[in-house]
């Protein structure tokens, strides 16, 4: 057993597998996360659908081609520049949360930093969501970490995103607000409510988060009467929830808690400072609280099951209803949304590049 595992030696887990020889990978089984794939047909399905909302989005706003890489051929290298060091940056935090948050093992966080390379390349590779099962497979092929407790951590992850998003959305009104920027009156009532609408997301997102296991039994009873009660599927689905919920469990540590989600709040006021400084290089310099309005739509189609492939439309369409929303114009949005995401994927196929060798994706079997 690896000696960084918690727990006493002569009671070793169920669920992890034993280090293969020379530090080779561990064989597969059936129950184990394997990476996303997608048939070529359904690849190329989510591309014609990315393509077709670039060219509707086009269309609508009047942008062509030739505007957006001109606004990429005017971004400041220097900028370009600072926005790779602050992404880089940002995977280094999710390295530091993924290791708070993992339990059963102490992973160094180089190690989790290679991970979260990865993970993000398919992540924003693949459309809907594809490749969030790219970390869990990393991490239970590579680290020997158990199934239940990758899956609790990635959700976990995301429920952090999530409460992140509700907290700095209405923060960013208020600090308009106290600056007295010009919205149209219509534009506040629509703002306010959403921000109302962030606040509860947030505490619906905590009660979840707090008393997770409570729920899912309340649910297991009602689901599990009757005829369905003997369904083995359905039991066996509702104890590997259990499972899952169990990580949730961890977060009452309060070191755990405090850390993570100062890591959380630190991961994307880093993501939204990006896209400050990039919109700053490109020539559209804007208050940072304006970029946190602007971009929260986008952002978020990170985190949803909405992604395209490469996230090409969904992306744009948030990134430019955001704008619309703090009165910039429909053309503005476009060209700077659209060079934004060239830039960010650069990013990540550079980092993703770095992972895939480090981790030996890429490599030849021997």
């Amino acid at each position: 057993m690896n000696p960084n595992c918690r727990g006493p030696a002569s009671n070793p887990r169920k669920d992890a597998p034993v280090d293969g020889p020379a530090g080779e990978p561990l064989p597969r089984t059936d129950s184990e996360p394997r990476p996303a794939r997608l048939s070529p047909l359904r690849m190329f399905v989510s591309l014609l659908v990315a393509a077709g909302i670039v060219w509707a989005l086009l269309r609508v706003t009047e942008v062509s081609i030739l505007q957006v890489l001109d606004t990429l051929r005017r971004t400041s290298p220097a900028a370009i520049l600072l926005g790779l060091a602050l992404h880089m940056a940002t995977y280094g935090l999710r390295s530091l949360r993924l290791r708070l948050l993992l339990h059963s093992k102490q992973v160094p966080v180089l190690r989790l930093f290679e991970f979260t390379t990865v993970h993000n390349l398919f992540n924003h590779l693949l459309p809907l969501r594809a490749g969030e099962f790219t970390l869990v497979y990393l991490l239970r092929q590579k680290e020997g970490i158990p199934l239940a407790e990758g899956l609790g951590v990635l959700v976990i992850a995301r429920v952090l995103d999530l409460i992140s998003f509700s907290l700095f959305y209405p923060a960013a009104i208020l600090a308009l607000h106290a600056a007295r920027f010009p919205f149209p009156t219509y534009m506040r009532e629509v703002l306010w409510t959403a921000a109302g609408l962030f606040l509860a997301l947030t505490v619906l997102l905590m009660a979840v988060s707090l008393r997770g296991r409570a729920i899912l039994e309340r649910m297991r009873r009602l689901v599990l009467r009757g005829i369905l009660g003997r369904s083995r599927l359905l039991e066996g689905l509702f104890g590997k929830l259990d499972e899952v919920a169990r990580t949730f469990e961890h977060l009452r540590s309060r070191p755990v808690v405090l850390g993570s989600f100062v890591l959380s709040l630190a991961i994307l006021g880093l993501v939204y400072l990006i896209g400050y400084v990039l919109l700053a290089g490109m020539g559209y310099p804007m208050a940072y609280p304006l970029v946190v309005l602007c971009s929260t739509l986008a952002n978020l189609g990170f985190i949803l099951p909405l992604y395209s492939f490469g996230g090409f439309g969904t992306l744009e369409a948030g990134w430019t209803v955001g704008c619309l929303m703090a009165g910039f114009s429909k053309e503005m949005g476009m060209a700077s949304g659209f060079s934004f995401h060239v830039l960010v994927l650069l990013y990540v196929a550079v980092m993703g590049v770095y992972g895939l060798l480090r981790v030996g994706a890429v490599r030849q079997d021997r």
